[in-house]
This record gives C-alpha cells, sequence and structure tokens, in this order.
C-alpha cells in the first residue's frame, strides 16, 4: 500500500509490526481534520481543540481494519 499516512510500526529496537497503522504523520492530519470538521460545523473557531480523541479512536480502529483487510466487528 502506497500511503503516505500509513506503515508499519518499527520499535526502538528495530522490529517491524507486520500490520499496518497510522503514521504519526497520518495521526496528526486525522486530528487536525477532526477538529476543522467540529469547527466548521460548530461554527466557532477552535470549538474541536483537544475534543475530538474518542472519535478518533474509532476512526484509527476502522482505518486499520479497512487497510489490514480485516471486517467490521458490526458486520
Amino acid at each position: 500500500m502506497s500511503n503516505k499516512y500509513v506503515g508499519h510500526y518499527v520499535d526502538e529496537d528495530g522490529h517491524v509490526d507486520n500490520k499496518l497503522t497510522l503514521t504519526s504523520d497520518g495521526f496528526v492530519e486525522l486530528s487536525e481534520d477532526l477538529e476543522a470538521i467540529v469547527d466548521k460545523f460548530a461554527g466557532v473557531d477552535g470549538a474541536g481543540f483537544m475534543m475530538c480523541s474518542e472519535i478518533r479512536e474509532d476512526l484509527m480502529d476502522l482505518i486499520h481494519e479497512i487497510i489490514n483487510g480485516k471486517e467490521s466487528e458490526d458486520e
């Protein structure tokens, strides 16, 4: 998969996880995009700042399921 927001996690000892995950850049972009969506629909700049952690975690789970070829638990 060629995507600058997704990659394999490598720990401090150089071990590479076999599953794909969001990169740190992907995490930042996802956070900023979610905050921008909240700001847009709330009509208040900064309304979403640090307020989207649960939504971000749910989206990260969904993204990880998709990029690793897993079906949603709800299906």
